[in-house]
């Protein structure tokens, strides 16, 4: 796994919580069970399903079980047989979302906003049915900071006409669980995450990064140039290396007994300081494509003002196919200069923090030198780089 452990902090051994995770076949599930598979203890995991048990989750280090619900549904969709048969249950996690940047606000608020907090009301129904505290975790994105440039924390961030559907219904759940959570100090952990690649081993992907889209030849001919700020910055991991942040927030919760997490915890699981700039990652991809697939576009500059106003014509009022309209959601999310903080994050995982390397990044996103394709597997919409 390409991540990098302090020298001071020994990897220590991970538990093996019981889960009921919703979420699992997306990039982000595929990256908990590809880490949960490199772990040192296993983890028994039930997987939240829609409509029907899918084998594509029985893989190495995947799912113990399968339940059908619906996360737009109360409770998950979940009635007392299914929390019968469930049994012990550690921890709650949605890793679910719609992440097609093209979609309705109403889709968006429905899956990544009412699911948010039908979650949590499953999470305290399990709560008392067992007579302790099940926390609650919930993936947001790190991109609820809209168009926010510099130093980003591990905070609620304020209103701002800027965001867009996706980042909206993200910024709604992040406020209503925190709030929820400050009411009765339920232990509930928002993990935000940034870009995500394929596995950093298998160099597999559910689907090519919307980082690859912006380079790659569109349908309708390629972008020639690509507007950023100045010194921006692009933010991305592999699936697995966001999987075994996952575990160890949760290990960590199990062993100190989920006390940081009460009242509500934001944590960014990002590359922060280490994101390369994507003037850099360019450049690199030029000299390790020895063969000449890509011809990245030239970056220009330009001030925050006409960007955004750009941003504005292009992305509000003009209207694309979902190829082009995710490809231009796509560039807002690399051309903005900023690092997002991981100092909680740190504390909650023992001082871990991951950091995987510029030419890993362009391996896995470019498919250079990995002998994989990627997994046909429809319906898996676009989005956080995945």
């Amino acid at each position: 796994m390409t991540v990098m452990i302090s020298e001071s902090i020994p990897h220590q051994g991970i538990s093996a919580p019981r889960l009921l995770a919703a979420g699992l076949s997306g990039q982000v599930g595929r990256g908990l069970s590809e880490a949960v598979a490199q772990a040192v203890a296993p983890m028994r995991t039930t997987a939240l399903v829609r409509r029907r048990v899918r084998a594509d989750l029985a893989r190495p280090g995947g799912v113990n079980a399968q339940v059908v619900g619906d996360i737009t549904e109360n409770y998950w969709a979940l009635g007392d047989s299914d929390l019968e048969a469930l049994g012990d249950v550690d921890a709650v996690v949605n890793l679910a979302g719609i992440v097609d940047w093209t979609a309705s606000q109403a889709a968006m608020d429905r899956v990544n906003y009412l699911g948010a907090m039908n979650g949590l009301a499953l999470a305290r129904k399990l709560s008392e049915r067992l007579g302790r505290p099940v926390p609650y975790v919930y993936v947001s994105t790190a991109y609820v900071a809209g168009t926010m440039s510099g130093y980003i924390a591990e905070d609620l961030h304020p209103p701002h006409e800027d965001r867009t559907p996706y980042e909206l219904s993200k910024w709604f759940a992040e406020n209503h669980l925190m709030r929820e959570a400050a009411a009765d100090d339920h232990p509930v952990l928002i993990v935000r995450i940034g870009g995500v690649i394929g596995g950093s081993q298998s160099h597999s992907t559910t689907r090519w990064s919307s980082l690859y889209q912006l380079v790659a030849p569109m349908s309708s001919g390629q972008l020639p140039v690509l507007p950023v700020r100045p010194g921006a910055r692009v933010d991305i991991l592999p699936r697995d290396v966001i999987g075994e942040g996952m575990i160890r927030l949760l290990s960590h919760g199990a062993a100190t007994g989920f006390q940081a997490w009460r009242g509500g915890a934001i944590v960014q699981l990002c590359a922060g300081e280490y994101a390369p700039t994507m003037a850099a990652l360019l450049a690199l991809l030029q000299s390790k494509d020895v063969e000449g697939r890509y011809d990245p576009p030239r970056l220009i500059t330009a001030p925050d003002r006409a960007l955004r106003m750009a941003e504005n014509m292009g992305l509000k009022y003009a209207r694309w196919n979902r190829e082009m309209g995710n490809r231009l959601f796509g560039l807002r999310y690399v051309s903005i200069d900023r690092i997002f903080e991981r100092t909680r994050l740190m504390e909650l995982t023992d001082g871990w923090c991951p950091a995987t390397s510029v030419e890993d990044i362009i391996d896995i996103a470019f498919g250079l030198g990995a002998a994989a394709e990627p997994e046909v597997l429809p319906y898996l919409p676009l989005g956080r780089f995945a």
